[in-house]
């Protein structure tokens, strides 16, 4: 069968076109990951680029690949804690926490373990609704990792950790006092009444003393105990001896 020249000249061109096309797709193809890194430095320049870029799942990517294939080296242990703050940038607060804690399995004694509690207990903050009425069962592992930093008392993250450990126990001490005052609002006093103990035995001088033991006071008045009730004068007498809730709860009880 004889092509039209037209034709021809027209299926020659396309071909034509289509080899150009292909030639620039392979000229904006990128090499694959560290397929130019001759060392773990050189991988590792080359993930943490991706870092600096913000494109954190593409560093994740490269640097677990420079983990397989540079295991145990210094750029390899770098590397799992990248993993893990690159989570943290993008919010993924627990699988952040995964990372955090399995690189404190693997590597107790390392230098950097007291940035690694840090951030853990920072990653388990973030996690915690800031609302009273909300679940808070992250805390207590925050307050954890934040203990575990503080006692390293040559780290440089001891005192941003106790601020960030102060602030969880505020938090944690806002809720017992939400669901106490719930508690005797309705009349449950012997609910409440733990609430209100646990913010003077494991919360205290965080602002919320002085009305934990007015309505603790308050609580064993209604359940007819006022010979708690006058102990808790007494302390109040020891440690808040001109609250204004100390005058309030002894004219309840008649003291």
């Amino acid at each position: 069968m004889t092509i039209e020249p037209k034709k021809m000249e027209a299926v020659t061109r396309m071909k034509k076109i289509s080899c150009l096309i292909f030639l620039l797709t392979l000229a904006c193809t990128k090499p694959p990951l560290l397929s130019k890194a001759k060392s773990a430095e050189e991988a590792y320049t080359e993930c943490h680029r991706y870092t600096e870029d913000k494109v954190f799942e593409k560093a994740n990517e490269c640097l677990e690949l420079l983990k397989s294939r540079y295991p145990g080296s210094p750029e390899a242990i770098e590397a799992e804690i990248e993993i893990a703050d690159n989570y943290f940038r993008q919010k993924d607060y627990l699988v952040a926490v995964e990372s955090y804690r399995a690189f404190a399995r693997l590597h107790p004694v390392s230098p950097r373990i007291d940035y690694v509690y840090y951030r853990t207990g920072q990653s388990y903050l973030k996690e915690s609704p800031k609302a009273v009425d909300r679940d808070q069962q992250y805390l207590d592992d925050a307050i954890h990792f934040f203990t575990l930093t503080m006692s390293d008392t040559n780290s440089e993250y001891r005192e941003v950790a106790k601020e960030k450990w102060t602030e969880a126990r505020r938090r944690l001490a806002a809720r017992s006092f939400y669901v106490g005052r719930f508690y005797y609002r309705t009349g449950e006093y012997l609910a409440a009444i733990p609430r209100f103990e646990e913010i003077i035995t494991k919360h205290n001088d965080l602002g919320f003393d002085e009305k934990a033991l007015y309505y603790l006071g308050r609580s064993y008045l209604h359940l007819g105990q006022k010979d708690k009730c006058l102990d808790i004068l007494t302390i109040f007498d020891q440690h808040f001896p001109n609250s204004s809730y100390r005058r309030r709860l002894a004219r309840k009880a008649g003291a």
